[in-house]
């Protein structure tokens, strides 16, 4: 087989299956066992041999235990865990589980929240599926634009019709590009995220560190005062 035609077989499988359907999450409460079972089944599709997801009982427990997933009511998961535990399967993808903390927690507080207003998990999924639909429509022209553009790169060069150089030059190619995309993911992470937890904390611990400092300050007068009236 040609590998323009195994790509564009394997960009076809991807455009029906590369991105957990919204609409195939179930909308009501799951057990542990029957949320595995449900992942598993999805990422099944969307996953091979070379790059297998895989989703257990001990990971959805640890990401409850670090609050990047909201623990279960009881012993069951709603709609809203599913959502979230998706969106952690994606960002899985690229960035360290400690990153994944700084995206997921504020979700989860507000989640969790009595007072603040609500954040709809299905609505930021949703969105998020909508903001790559355009992409998905478009993936296979575009794989096929990139081809077409390799082929005229090297037709006058040693490299022409070595079929194993033209697929080398489209992995690189796809690299790249996914490199760029997670380089500005990685960014927005930083400066949204990780970098105004980090002043946050900074500034808490200064606030305590004054506290205890005034408490110190206190404490040094009233033991002058007990010595003057002694």
């Amino acid at each position: 087989m040609r590998y323009e035609e195994y790509v564009r077989m394997q960009v076809e499988l991807l455009q029906k299956s590369g991105i957990i359907d919204k609409n195939k999450i179930p909308d009501l409460e799951l057990y542990m066992d029957q949320v595995e079972s449900f992942f598993n089944g999805q990422l099944n599709d969307i996953t091979d041999e070379t790059n297998k997801w895989h989703v257990t009982k001990t990971m959805i427990s640890n990401y409850a235990k670090y609050s990047i997933i909201p623990r279960s009511g009881g012993k069951k998961y709603s709609k809203d865990h599913l959502l979230m535990l998706t969106m952690v399967l994606y960002l899985k993808g690229i960035f360290k589980i400690d990153d994944i903390e700084y995206l997921m927690k504020p979700l989860v507080k507000n989640y969790s929240s009595e007072f603040d207003d609500k954040i709809n998990p299905e609505t930021l999924y949703a969105t998020a599926c909508a903001a790559n639909e355009k992409f998905i429509e478009e993936f296979s022209s575009s794989i096929n634009a990139d081809m077409l553009a390799i082929k005229k790169l090297i037709e006058d060069t040693d490299i022409a019709d070595d079929e194993r150089a033209e697929v080398l030059i489209l992995i690189l190619s796809l690299a790249m590009k996914a490199d760029m995309e997670k380089l500005l993911a990685m960014k927005l992470l930083n400066a949204y995220f990780v970098e105004p937890a980090k002043e946050k904390k900074k500034k808490t611990k200064k606030v305590k560190d004054a506290g205890k400092s005034s408490s110190k300050k206190s404490k040094n007068i009233s033991d002058e005062v007990l010595e003057m009236e002694v």
